[in-house]
C-alpha cells in the first residue's frame, strides 16, 4: 500500500512520466480467456499436485493469463526451475462471508438496481443498503452486476489495520525497501454490529483509506488519504499530508494514470469507479488462486515466504509465493473485461482490464490484468489473503492482504509487499479509531 505515497508526492510536484510500450509485449487475445476451464467442467487438479516448469502445460487452462506467461519462460520475470518456484495444490477451502453479511444479503436482496448514468455512459446504482448488492448475478447486465459486487460486495469491518513491508525490484534485480502503516475504513453499508449501517460522519463516502510512510527516513510521516464516494460516478478525493510543509494538500482527480513514484502501480489500479466502465462477461471458470497458510499469514516473518522478501537482490520472479508458506486452490472465478467509457478520455492508460473475481468471497485484487492503449499487456496486480477466525467463523477479509504485488511486464519492474499485524475493529489500537482520523483535517495527527 505504500505505492500510494509516491503517487501523491509525484502529483504534488507536478511530475508526469510516460512509458513507451515494449515491442515484444503480450497482445490482448480474447481466445486466451475462452480457453480457460469452464466452471461446470468435470476437469480439475487433484489436491497434492505439484506444478513446476516441467509439467505446467498440463494445467495451463487453470491459470490466469499472467501466470501462464510467468511459466512460459518468454518474459523477463519467470518461474525458475528451483524448489522455491512450485505451486502446491490443496483442497478448495470454504470461506463464507460472516453471518451478518449473509443476513443482510438475504434481507435486502432485490433492492439494488442498475441505472444508466448519462454523465459517464456506464451504470450507477440505486437502492443498495448492505450485504451483497447482486446475489447470484444473472442477465441482463450480468457483467455490470459482477462489477458492483467486486467493488462493494466483499466483507469489510468498520476498521482494518496492518503494517506492510515492500521490496521494490528493478530490471537489474536491485531491491529498495519501503514500509507503511495502513488503515482501511468502511463508512457506509456496514454489516458489522455494533456499528451503524451508515456512520454519521461518513459524509457520503463508502470507504476511506489512510497510509502513513514509515521508511525510507526522508519520507517518514508522509500520509495519504483516499475518500471513496458512495456515488460510483464521482471520482475519489485524494489528499496528502507533507511533514516538511506541515500541511495537507488536495490532489487533482486527473491523476488516474499517474505512475506512482518508486513503484509499479498506477492510481487507477486501486482507485477505479464502476460508472466509468462497461464490462463484458467472459464466463465463470475454474482457476488457481494462492492463499497464505494460517500459521504464516499476517506475521512479519512471512516475508521470508516470498522470493526477495528478505531484501536480497535477484530472483527470477520477485514476490513469488514459496511452498511451505502458501498454497494454491482451484476456485470458481468470474471473469469480466472492464472496458473504459469515453468519459475517461482518450489518454486513459488502459484499453482492457481483466478482473478475475472469486465467486464465493468476491475477492478480485488477487488477479487483475491491465492492457495499455495499444492493447499490450502492461500491468498486472495480484494478491494473497489468508483465512482467519472472525467472530467464531473461518472466513477471509478481501480488503486485507497477506501479500500484494504490481508487475510491470513492459519495463521489468515489480512491487511486492507483505501485510502483517492485522487487527480489526476493537482490536485496532485506539489512535486509529479516533473520530476524524479518516478526514483531511485529521491527517496532521501523525506528527503527535
Amino acid at each position: 500500500m505504500k505505492r500510494l505515497f509516491g503517487l501523491l508526492v509525484l502529483i504534488a510536484l507536478g511530475i508526469w512520466a510516460v512509458w513507451p510500450p515494449a515491442a515484444g509485449a503480450q497482445l490482448f487475445d480474447r481466445n486466451a480467456y475462452n480457453e480457460l476451464v469452464d466452471a461446470n467442467s468435470p476437469d480439475t487438479i487433484a489436491p497434492g499436485t505439484r506444478i513446476t516448469v516441467h509439467n505446467w502445460t498440463q494445467y495451463r487452462r487453470f491459470m490466469p493469463v499472467w501466470l501462464q506467461l510467468a511459466f512460459s519462460g518468454k518474459m523477463h520475470f519467470h518461474v525458475a526451475d528451483t524448489p522455491d518456484y512450485v505451486i502446491e495444490v490443496r483442497p478448495t477451502g470454504n470461506y463464507p462471508m460472516p453471518k451478518k453479511m449473509r443476513e443482510d444479503t438475504e434481507k435486502y436482496a432485490g433492492q439494488t438496481k442498475l441505472v444508466p448514468d448519462p454523465s459517464t455512459g456506464g451504470f450507477t446504482w440505486q437502492g443498495y443498503q448492505a450485504g451483497l448488492p447482486f446475489p447470484n448475478p444473472t442477465e441482463p447486465n450480468m457483467a455490470a452486476k459482477i462489477m458492483y459486487n467486486t467493488w462493494a460486495g466483499y466483507y469489510q469491518p468498520f476498521v482494518l489495520h496492518e503494517f506492510s513491508h515492500n521490496w521494490e525490484t528493478d530490471s537489474f534485480g536491485n531491491v529498495t525497501p519501503e514500509d507503511t502503516d495502513d488503515s482501511f475504513y468502511r463508512l457506509m453499508h456496514l454489516s458489522d454490529p455494533p456499528y451503524a449501517m451508515n456512520l454519521p460522519d461518513a459524509d457520503g463516502n463508502i470507504n476511506a483509506n489512510r497510509f502513513i510512510q514509515l521508511t525510507p527516513e526522508q519520507a517518514k510521516y508522509t500520509t495519504a488519504l483516499e475518500l471513496i464516494s458512495d456515488d460510483p460516478s464521482r471520482l475519489t478525493e485524494e489528499y496528502v499530508f507533507l511533514p516538511s510543509l506541515r500541511r495537507s494538500l488536495r490532489l487533482s482527480t486527473a491523476s488516474r494514470c499517474t505512475p506512482i513514484l518508486g513503484t509499479d502501480y498506477l492510481a487507477d489500479d486501486t482507485d477505479w469507479k464502476p460508472a466509468f466502465f462497461k464490462p463484458e462477461y467472459y464466463g465463470e471458470k475454474k482457476l488457481l488462486w494462492a492463499f497464505a497458510d494460517d500459521k504464516t499469514a499476517y506475521i512479519e516473518a512471512s516475508a521470508r515466504g516470498y522470493v526477495g522478501g528478505d531484501y536480497k537482490p535477484g530472483g527470477a520472479f520477485p514476490g513469488w509465493p514459496k511452498p511451505g508458506y502458501n498454497h494454491w486452490e482451484v476456485r470458481k472465478t468470474y471473469i469480466i473485461n472492464m472496458k473504459p467509457v469515453p468519459a475517461l478520455g482518450r489518454g486513459y492508460c488502459y484499453s482492457e482490464r481483466i478482473f478475475y473475481t472469486d465467486a464465493q468471497t468476491w475477492y478480485s485484487a488477487g488477479n487483475l490484468e491491465n492492457y495499455d492503449r495499444n492493447h499490450k499487456l502492461y500491468h498486472t496486480t495480484w494478491g494473497i489473503i489468508g483465512p482467519i477466525n472472525y467472530r467464531g467463523e473461518r472466513t477471509v477479509m478481501p480488503r486485507s492482504f497477506a501479500f500484494s504485488e504490481a508487475t510491470d511486464w513492459q519495463n521489468n519492474h515489480a512491487s511486492p509487499d507483505i501485510g502483517y499485524d492485522l487487527t480489526m475493529d476493537a482490536d485496532v489500537p485506539g489512535q486509529y479509531r479516533e473520530a476524524g482520523v479518516y478526514t483531511p483535517g485529521g491527517l496532521d495527527r501523525v506528527m503527535k
